[in-house]
């Protein structure tokens, strides 16, 4: 019963993180974040360059990661693009943990399997999403 009440926790702070996303990239003017003050990091036709030196894409990342793995700490819509992506890889996590639970695997063991297919969701995702963003669906 808990492993339903947590998936959908997960999947209701997707939800509310993807209305952010879309409220941020398409109705930001009428939205009650462009009121807040730190405009910089909420504002998306600003905020995008935050992960470049001196807000310069010619300039390259900001620090390391900050363009790829660690473009969630720039800028809001990162931010809520990374809760919202990672409550749903936990998703078949918790089912898996359900699942091993039932088998009577070791809590330790299902720990650490958890882990370990969270980790590796997160590099196969973001490995081919990196891949087709940048060298197969841009025409050069």
């Amino acid at each position: 019963m808990i492993g339903i009440i947590l998936i959908c926790l997960l999947l209701i702070i997707s939800g509310i993180s993807k209305s952010i996303m879309d409220v941020l990239q398409f109705k930001f003017n009428i939205s009650i974040f462009s009121k807040f003050k730190n405009q910089n990091y909420w504002n998306p036709s600003i905020s995008w360059m935050n992960k470049y030196k001196n807000n310069d894409p010619t300039l390259g990342p900001k620090f390391f990661g900050s363009t790829t793995f660690l473009i969630w700490s720039t800028d809001a819509w990162h931010f809520f693009q990374m809760i919202m992506l990672s409550c749903l890889q936990l998703i078949p996590i918790i089912v898996l943990t359900l699942f091993l639970n039932f088998l009577g695997v070791e809590i330790i063991r299902i720990v650490l399997i958890d882990i370990g297919c969270f980790i590796i969701i997160k590099i196969m995702f973001g490995s081919v999403f990196e891949l087709f963003f940048k060298k197969i669906l841009i025409k050069k």
